[in-house]
């Protein structure tokens, strides 16, 4: 125990010093050991040149690449189960016709400009797309956003969409027209005029996003929607809630998982004292 305490207690020099320098720390005849803390910085610095010394795993190669950029593929889009549609970064571009596999053999396609572009679209194909699932892209740049923008404007056939946790905010310039179940659980969208236009919607999920009111539901009047999910959004907490959601849509069957009841038909409109009652 006293050899502990030795390593915090002031020597006289220690003190003379510290008053010497204005009341700044001083560590001059202490019994801290100096060289643990050089030992601690090489250490590290040893470490983070070992790091760039271990060679790079053979997937490195295609950390940027999309399907259809690669050499042979007869894949389309609409085959894929979860395909993966997030833009590479610029610094993608500089390698890009020169990467090669183990058998050194070309990774990418030589296509360029125009006819590059005209292949990504036939190839990714979604103007044919039934299903489609399209969740967690990480849309953390505006150019990964633009993107996936332009791919979802082309879903016009889509009936059945999964875009869960895609950090979405806005989509009222996107448009399903035969889109009959949506999934947009755990974005940021903050409002239902946010929504993309679904004309035949039956089935929408909307569950943690960050709908704060009712404003803008009627627009789902003309649907057909039977299912709405909101389970996580503010608006679950407001007044007369599932009253006032029937109410809009009458034509609903279902609210948050639970059918619609006889008291959900009734919305009371009359005055409401100040007290609160617990029972």
């Amino acid at each position: 125990m006293s050899d502990s305490l030795s390593l915090y207690s002031e020597t006289p020099s220690s003190r003379d010093s510290k008053e010497s320098s204005g009341g700044r720390s001083d560590i001059s005849g202490t019994n801290v050991p100096l060289i643990l803390t050089s030992a601690y910085d090489e250490e590290q610095k040893n470490k983070h040149t070992r790091a760039h010394r271990l060679p790079k795993l053979p997937s490195h190669r295609y950390k940027f690449t999309n399907w259809h950029e690669l050499r042979c593929t007869e894949v389309k889009g609409t085959q894929l189960r979860a395909p993966r549609v997030r833009e590479g970064p610029e610094e993608k571009e500089i390698d890009f016709y020169s990467l090669r596999d183990d058998q050194n053999e070309l990774i990418h396609h030589s296509k360029r400009g125009k006819q590059r572009r005209d292949y990504r679209n036939t190839t990714e194909s979604w103007e044919s797309a039934e299903f489609c699932n399209l969740s967690f892209q990480d849309l953390g740049d505006s150019y990964q956003r633009e993107n996936f923008i332009r791919i979802l404007k082309r879903l016009v056939r889509v009936i059945d969409l999964n875009l869960l946790e895609n950090t979405l905010v806005d989509l009222h310039t996107v448009s399903f027209p035969c889109c009959t179940h949506l999934n947009l659980n755990g974005n940021y969208l903050n409002s239902f005029k946010k929504l993309p236009r679904t004309p035949n919607i039956e089935h929408l999920s909307l569950a943690q996003n960050n709908i704060a009111s009712l404003d803008g539901l009627s627009r789902l009047r003309s649907s057909p929607i039977q299912t709405l999910y909101l389970k996580g959004n503010p608006v679950e907490f407001t007044e007369g809630y599932r009253q006032r959601v029937f109410q809009i849509l009458p034509q609903l069957t279902i609210l948050d998982g639970i059918p619609k009841l006889p008291a959900d038909e009734v919305l009371d409109s009359g005055p409401r004292s100040g007290t609160c009652i617990i029972s």
